[in-house]
């Protein structure tokens, strides 16, 4: 049987001890391992099981994800449920002592008289011009290996910095009551979203001018704009802090209210939130044909989540051109896409959850508003209320890029502290504290990755901590406004679009010179 509780393990003899050798063996050989807490489990069955999709566990694999799993579930998962798939604990391979450490400075000039030769600018006394290069190298080795570990050494303590102040932040944020749901603004917003609906069906039902439905789809557009937000808390858990119950709520908002599966949105936005703007690893960031925010995108790479090489083909190369004129309207035509990637999600997926729930929510969908489109006139109007009601829902694609698209897309290998890779990758938004309806409060996108489960309501109540946080670990805390922050999205876009026009003139000019040889060769 497994272990109960950490103490079970901790009191049991026959635990066995994983070096990270032996970690890499047996990943080698297909098990699903991970660090937590320096402690190595093993989830090959429950991979499949994840509660929060199965692509998000994959994405964790192979390294340590203590903070990860702290950020994003509740003590009940990481303090009782993670113990029943313990393997042993973590050792990591540790570097030989250096003893140039514990020699005092004199010692080590001492030394450096003794062993090492005092070169001078001369090859007089014999030294060939050959012999004083050769010294010099061997000396720049020496001490460059020396210096390569003192940086890694000082990088390692600025690490463990990083994660106990991490830590202290987040009982910080406990101790304030911050975690906690203000059910008070869930009714706030509750009247706000009837408003928008029965402003919507008012004007759609009852106008009688073309203007009138217009106003109305408009109307519907903000209703579907405000609702997702209340989707993105059940989605995060946020509402109940009952996985069952909040996923029920999310179903029901967003596939029988607007047609979108929750269920994938899940899936996708774990992986996201795991591994920010990575280009191989984060679908958020993955949308060529259309847009591309790094050149890496350039190297057909292959997406883990999608599990297919994304091609950078011809006609990525005529969007991304002209991607940073084109943003705007891309962004608009972006719930139509969510339709498609609901339907894939939910007819080619393994183990949905609640799959016929969501197909049934989706199918209500399109059945009564499909009901509301019956009533309009005439069928340009019907196709223009699409249209409009779909397209104005455009601020919330481009308040979801906003906060990554002009971001750090680096790989800094598995030992970036996971606070340090959301803070480079992630950028807030500042607003006035009135607007902070129009953004749904997760206009603080880097405190929301820093801490998935904090309700958004509290999210700039977390401001002050999180910026005095930076301020005592060095990390630097990225917040524009948002016409700055649109500026910088803009102009990451045309970047990258300028090189791919650099790369076709580079072509061109090489083309045009081998016709020319070929010319003057005939």
């Amino acid at each position: 049987m497994p272990p109960n509780t950490v103490s079970d393990v901790l009191t049991n003899s026959t635990r066995s001890v994983i070096t990270e050798d032996k970690f890499q063996e047996l990943i080698k050989q297909g098990d699903k391992l991970f660090v937590y807490e320096s402690k190595v489990y093993k989830v090959n069955n429950f991979i499949a099981k994840h509660p929060g999709g199965e692509a998000a566990l994959a994405s964790a694999l192979g390294r340590d994800v203590t903070d990860e799993i702290r950020s994003m579930h509740p003590p009940k998962v990481y303090e009782k449920m993670i113990n029943l798939y313990y393997l042993g604990d973590y050792m990591p391979n540790m570097p030989a002592p250096k003893t140039a450490f514990k020699k005092t400075k004199q010692q080590q000039n001492i030394q450096q008289q003794q062993k090492e030769p005092v070169l001078e600018l001369t090859w007089e006394g014999g030294m060939s011009v050959k012999a004083y290069d050769d010294a010099i190298e061997e000396l720049y080795k020496h001490h460059a290996k020396d210096l390569v570990q003192d940086l890694k050494a000082q990088q390692d303590l600025d690490n463990v910095k990083i994660r106990e102040a991490y830590r202290k932040l987040e009982q910080e944020i406990h101790t304030r009551g911050l975690f906690k749901c203000n059910y008070y603004k869930y009714a706030k917003e509750g009247c706000r979203y009837a408003s928008l609906l029965f402003l919507s069906l008012w004007f759609t039902l009852y106008g009688t001018q073309t203007w009138h439905y217009m106003v109305g789809a408009a109307f519907l557009a903000g209703f579907w704009h405000q609702l997702v937000f209340a989707a993105h808390d059940a989605g995060h858990n946020g509402i109940t802090g009952k996985s069952e119950i909040d996923h029920i709520i999310g179903i029901i908002i967003a596939d029988f209210i607007g047609g979108l599966s929750i269920g994938w949105w899940k899936d996708n936005h774990n992986v996201h939130h795991i591994v920010t703007n990575h280009p191989e690893h984060d679908p958020d960031i993955q949308h060529l044909p259309f847009l591309a925010i790094t050149n890496k995108f350039f190297n057909n790479i292959y997406s883990t989540y999608y599990k297919r090489v994304i091609p950078f083909d011809a006609a990525s190369k005529l969007f991304i051109r002209y991607q940073h004129y084109m943003y705007y309207l891309v962004l608009s035509f972006g719930r139509f896409n969510l339709h498609r990637l609901s339907f894939v999600y939910l007819f080619t997926a393994k183990n949905v959850r609640n799959r016929m729930l969501e197909l049934s929510g989706i199918t209500f969908f399109f059945i009564w508003f499909s009901a509301l489109l019956s009533t309009l006139p005439s069928w340009n109007i019907r196709i223009a209320y699409i249209f409009v009601s779909y397209m104005l829902t455009f601020p919330l694609h481009v308040q979801i890029t906003l906060s990554h698209f002009g971001m750090s897309t680096e790989d800094k290998g598995p030992n970036e502290p996971f606070p340090a890779k959301m803070l480079r990758t992630t950028m807030d938004v500042d607003c006035p504290e009135w607007l902070d309806w129009f953004h749904g409060g997760l206009q603080y996108q880097a405190v929301h990755h820093l801490f998935p489960r904090i309700p958004r309501h509290n999210l700039r109540d977390c401001v002050p901590l999180v910026r005095q946080f930076c301020d005592e670990v060095g990390l630097h805390y990225y917040m524009y406004n948002f016409s700055t922050g649109n500026g910088v999205v803009l102009g990451t876009l045309k970047s990258v679009a300028d090189q791919v026009t650099f790369m076709k003139e580079v072509a061109k000019n090489n083309a045009d010179i081998w016709a020319g040889e070929k010319q003057h060769a005939h």
